[in-house]
């Protein structure tokens, strides 16, 4: 079977940059050829620091080229406002939402809006995240894979 090919948008934290090129290997091995359209601090041009620049003129551009907004959960994500802002703006763009724990993360490592926008979460695991971007709705996992049953907003896990 051919590899489908996707445009995808990584939301991350900054230190977390590096796990990109693990995260297109690992959905390749899986059939996705990914279209990489993610914003990465050595990308920025001319060294931008304007937040508003960067968000409006930088990243919001790259996400409306994506079909899906993948978001790689690691250590002190949820406290990043960027990752928030990139997973509301997503949503209002109507771009599908894939949470995807990275090793070592933890519940509290979720942004609060993929509790909100997203449409689904799970572990490091190359057929879920597949299943997940292709459309699939899946139970959310906790970050050791196993089916989360409650979440500390109380927001339903689906979308309409």
């Amino acid at each position: 079977m051919p590899d489908d090919i996707k445009n995808i948008f990584v939301s991350h934290q900054h230190n977390d940059a590096d796990k990109i090129i693990a995260f297109k290997n690992l959905i390749g091995r899986h059939g996705i050829n990914m279209r990489d359209c993610s914003i990465y601090e050595n990308k920025l041009k001319n060294n931008a620091n304007n937040e508003q620049y960067i968000k409006q003129e930088l990243i919001k551009p790259q996400m409306k080229w994506a079909g899906t907004i993948a978001v790689l959960i690691g250590k002190d994500t949820a406290k990043s406002d960027y990752v928030n802002w990139e997973i509301k703006t997503a949503a209002e763009m109507g771009k599908r939402i894939v949470g995807v724990f990275l090793q070592g993360a933890k519940e509290e490592d979720i942004p609060s809006e993929l509790y909100e926008h997203g449409h689904n979460l799970v572990g490091w695991n190359g057929n879920k995240i597949v299943r997940a971007i292709n459309g699939e709705n899946m139970e959310w996992e906790n970050p050791d894979g196993t089916p989360q049953v409650s979440n500390p907003f109380n927001i339903p896990h689906f979308t309409c």
